[in-house]
């Protein structure tokens, strides 16, 4: 079998790089074991760290001819506690009360200095302030001048520079940090394929990072994060603005309650998919592989519901980033991927969409590439084709067929390799530079054997292609065509 096709899996494998993971040795074994995007944390490491991740990931994905992506996650306006009196711990006592105050030293055991100036015009009294994690509760019950009174429910050891949340709170804070802007400029000079913005409230949220990325001159898409109950409240609204969305499991259950967020991921799934966005499952998926070489059962059905629930992609963070078995994680993710894509396959009604979707969304919409979309798919359908094959410059069209998710693989020529490397983020699509692709004669001529080289088709067997003609006239695609390869 030839390794395009050998590799070919519907749902992405992500890993974040780090100090396990670098070396281009790792990297290496990382993509032979099923990786398909690296991410890059800017909550940690210095810009001369992340240079020299990018120049080793682009080596190796030279290397091994994959279109391998990397993600930028920017780290977002984190709020913290500042530095603690008792040699930077103290303990907070459960009914005992305390205030809140804008500093970044502690003057008394009786307040909590934190790095957020307008707090007091965002918070509300009942409101709720987690600290470490959530591990620390407690609830407003006064607010006066500049200062807020909390009482603690749920208490324990609080240490200097631990996060600060507040779940039920819309906070005025912008999108992007000082930090983040910085690391944003860095990143698209430095052509990161993908940018995760984190802590995302609203639909403006993202589309001031655009703005930003626009300014810049580029056209990177910006993923939103889901961590905040804000977001999954307007989970619709951000859907539709995103180029993709990210479930932050962990911030997540802090900021709601984690028995919830089994539910948030199914709504959050739904509402990407109806929206066309490929969506991210995130967060401890194989937590217990940081120090083992094998996972539990339940982490590998918390794999395989990712994958029956219709996500784009699942991502790997300690778990390759600073674990003991990184190249096992990513081995082990995409072992159980492969054995429930092949169960979905197996089922005589097989059928990859986990939700309904309203096809008269599709066939009435004002946008052709919808309903061009789901023609692809059934016309497949229809005649067993062996795979779908997308002619595009944006790829746009092949994100709006993987929304169907087709029984067949989508493979897209496209003349840039940047779209490609983002493509990896849609489920089932794969990309293959073309560069005769304005000449539309040499490329249907030369199409069947392209296909037959990568073990995708054999003489005899049917396609379906999409294209915008006449190609040289850069149409948005406007024809379905089914092909038989002789």
């Amino acid at each position: 079998m030839h390794p395009f096709t050998q590799n070919m899996r519907r749902c992405k494998i992500i890993g974040t790089i780090g100090p396990a993971s670098r070396s281009e040795k790792v990297l290496i074994q990382l993509v032979e074991a099923g990786l398909d995007i690296c991410r890059l944390n800017f909550s940690h490491g210095s810009h001369e760290d992340h240079l020299e991740n990018i120049r080793v990931i682009r080596k190796v994905a030279k290397m091994t001819g994959k279109n391998l992506s990397i993600l930028q996650d920017l780290q977002g306006p984190k709020i913290r506690c500042g530095s603690l009196m008792n040699g930077g711990q103290i303990e907070l006592v459960t009914n005992n009360a305390y205030t809140l105050t804008y500093g970044d030293e502690q003057t008394s055991l009786s307040e909590i200095p934190i790095d957020y100036k307008d707090l007091v015009g965002d918070v509300q009294l009942g409101q709720r302030v987690m600290m470490d994690d959530g591990l620390l509760i407690m609830v407003i019950e006064e607010i006066t001048g500049d200062r807020v009174v909390v009482r603690v429910q749920e208490g324990g050891v609080l240490k200097s520079r631990k996060g600060v949340n507040f779940p039920d709170s819309i906070l005025s804070l912008p999108i992007l940090s000082k930090k983040d802007t910085k690391d944003l400029v860095f990143g698209i000079n430095n052509h990161v394929d993908i940018i995760a913005l984190s802590f995302v409230q609203t639909p403006e949220d993202v589309t001031s990072c655009q703005k930003v990325v626009s300014a810049l001159g580029a056209d990177t898409p910006v993923i939103a994060k889901i961590e905040k109950m804000s977001a999954v409240e307007n989970i619709d609204d951000i859907a539709e603005v995103a180029d993709g969305i990210m479930i932050a499991r962990g911030d997540l259950g802090v900021e709601g309650r984690i028995e919830k967020v089994p539910t948030f991921q199914r709504k959050i799934i739904a509402s990407s998919l109806k929206k066309s966005k490929p969506v991210i499952i995130a967060t401890q998926m194989l937590e217990s592989m940081t120090s083992s070489p094998r996972a539990s059962f339940a982490e590998r059905s918390d794999i395989a519901n990712g994958v029956l629930e219709g996500a784009d992609c699942l991502m790997l963070s300690a778990e390759v980033a600073t674990g003991d078995f990184p190249v096992e994680s990513v081995a082990t993710m995409d072992a159980t991927i492969r054995e429930v894509e092949k169960w979905i396959e197996s089922r005589s009604e097989s059928n990859f969409l986990p939700y309904p979707v309203d096809r008269d969304l599709a066939e009435s919409s004002v946008l052709d590439r919808d309903g061009i979309a789901l023609a692809a798919c059934e016309s497949a359908e229809e005649v067993a084709a062996k795979v779908i094959v997308c002619v595009s410059l944006t790829g746009s069209i092949a994100r709006a067929i993987s929304r169907w998710r087709p029984k067949v693989p989508v493979v897209t020529l496209c003349p840039r390799v940047e779209v490609m490397r983002r493509l990896q983020l849609s489920w089932g699509v794969y990309g293959i530079q073309n560069p005769i692709f304005y000449n539309t004669d040499s490329l249907i001529q030369s199409l069947p054997e392209l296909l037959k080289g990568l073990g995708l088709v054999e003489t005899g067997d049917r396609i379906v292609m999409t294209a915008g003609i006449p190609i040289n006239h850069l149409r948005s695609t406007n024809m379905v065509k089914i092909n038989t390869i002789l």
